[in-house]
């Protein structure tokens, strides 16, 4: 397998907050594209009463089964989900892109919000997934940010082996958050991303109390002025968490989380994350089943290597996938020559879930 040369995006999109609107931002231009068509809605059962949607698309070639769970306040839509969805899809692999609780228009499926700990009914839905739609081909999970985070955890979940996740192969987490209450406090720090995801949320939240207006005071929690104050102001309304340390505390990552990994995890990040802190991740030895690559250029989610929609961790994807197993352990030099990237159903909704 070759080795993965380092992410180094032209000057023009270089800068960090640049390469972060990028992935959030920049649209698609295929509206009618394969995978969009061939997509069909399925709601899961999570166990205990959740349901969960999620888009599947069927390649007729098969070559696998591709699981990706997209970031806080995003969706099965988001661009960077229908990005990496639909270049896989025309790679021959089949897509399924999961709804976390409360994204995509899902408001109305489970009547508590959505929050960080919900781990048990992501897991299932994956495993649901899994068993379902990839009975006979190799499964890979990537998720993005938060979905990154839930990624993590799934795979130390997995490796307990008490409900495996069938023919999961390989997992990909990208920016995936370590210490939420850490990421929460750099959001708000960043003017833009801080209102831009405020924003987000108290959509999200009216939608919410709709659909479930006496379960939480959601008059009162809309008048929080930062994502801290509002995240403060739902975790004092519920009976699950101490405070709001307990609740951060409840989907922190540490090194201990990536020791007796029995499905191999690939960690990608980057040094100049406006959200996520770089040196949580030094703490952490690699080993046989876990490769951290640390970029110096990325943002959040983003590691774009050109306006057309080329990103990095496509290379570190196809690397996954040609192999089957492993990724490249080595990075090559900054100065080695860099290669082009390539270019790129139990329920059907009427709405198509839009993040």
């Amino acid at each position: 397998m070759e080795k993965i040369v380092p992410f180094l995006p032209p000057f023009y999109i270089r800068n960090s907050f640049v390469q972060t609107m990028l992935a959030s931002l920049m649209r698609q231009n295929w509206p009618e594209h394969p995978m969009d068509r061939s997509a069909k809605g399925v709601v899961l059962d999570a166990g205990k009463g959740v349901r969960l949607l999620g888009q599947y698309s069927f390649s007729h070639e098969n070559k696998g089964l591709l699981i990706l769970i997209h970031g806080w306040e995003g969706s099965a839509d988001s661009n960077y989900i229908q990005r990496t969805a639909r270049r896989y899809f025309e790679k021959g692999f089949s897509i399924f892109r999961l709804n976390l609780r409360d994204h995509g228009n899902t408001h109305h499926l489970n009547p508590e919000p959505f929050n960080g700990s919900l781990l048990r009914e992501t897991y299932e839905a994956v495993r649901k997934a899994a068993q379902t739609f990839g009975k006979h081909v190799p499964v890979y999970l990537s998720g993005f940010s938060m979905g990154g985070n839930f990624t993590i955890r799934i795979a130390k979940e997995h490796s307990k082996g008490k409900k495996p996740i069938p023919n999961l192969k390989y997992c990909m987490a990208v920016s995936p958050a370590m210490h939420p209450k850490s990421a929460t406090e750099m959001m708000d720090s960043k003017f833009l991303i801080g209102k831009y995801f405020l924003r987000k949320w108290k959509e999200s939240l009216t939608k919410k109390s709709v659909h479930f207006p006496d379960l939480h005071p959601y008059p009162e929690i809309l008048q929080g002025k930062s994502v801290m104050d509002i995240t403060d102001r739902i975790v004092s309304t519920t009976d699950h968490f101490q405070d709001i340390d307990h609740y951060f505390g409840s989907y922190t990552l540490s090194a201990s989380d990536f020791k007796n990994l029995k499905v191999p995890i690939a960690v990608i990040t980057s040094e100049d994350d406006p959200i996520i802190r770089a040196n949580e991740f030094h703490e952490i030895s690699q080993g046989p089943k876990l490769h951290i690559l640390i970029q110096k250029y990325g943002g959040h989610n983003g590691f774009y290597e050109n306006l057309k929609g080329n990103c990095w961790y496509f290379r570190v994807l196809d690397s996954i996938m040609d192999s089957g197993s492993t990724v490249a352990r080595k990075v090559q030099k900054p100065n080695a020559k860099k290669k082009k990237a390539p270019a790129s159903s139990n329920k059907k909704l009427k709405k198509r879930a839009r993040s």
